[in-house]
């Protein structure tokens, strides 16, 4: 599961391996100022680095986390179902839940990429479409 998350977020950040907290707020659902919260606590789930006076957590954190939270979810889930599994059933289920997590988890990230993608692209398309206008 690890490899598979890793894979799909070095696919969404390319070759940075040092995340900022904003990256982490499209992935993780937890808003910057949330975060810092959390980090002053000593509650922050992922460990950080500091570099100068800028907070960034490693890729390989990130995914080492998302995917403890996809076993917890398959253990949960696992856990709620009325039926007596043996070992082998278990084991299959489990394997199936995390990856449906992630499936699930990685859908609603990519909407967040996209959305801010799209919106980038038309405010330098409507700043380009002024400047042209006076131009001439």
């Amino acid at each position: 599961m690890f490899d598979t998350i890793l894979a799909d977020l070095r696919s969404q950040f390319g070759p940075k391996v040092l995340l900022d907290p904003a990256d982490l707020a499209t992935v993780i659902g937890i808003s910057v100022g949330q975060q810092a919260n959390l980090r002053s606590e000593g509650k922050f789930p992922i460990p950080v680095e500091k570099i100068g006076n800028r907070v960034k957590v490693s890729i390989y954190e990130l995914a080492k986390y998302l995917s403890g939270m996809a076993r917890q979810h398959s253990k949960t889930e696992i856990a709620q179902s009325p039926d007596k599994l043996n070992r082998a059933q278990k084991k299959a289920t489990k394997g199936l839940l995390e990856k449906n997590w992630w499936a699930f988890r990685c859908w609603q990230v990519v909407a967040v990429i996209r959305k801010s993608s799209l919106e980038q692209s038309m405010s330098i398309n409507s700043s380009d479409s002024t400047f042209t206008k006076t131009k001439m």
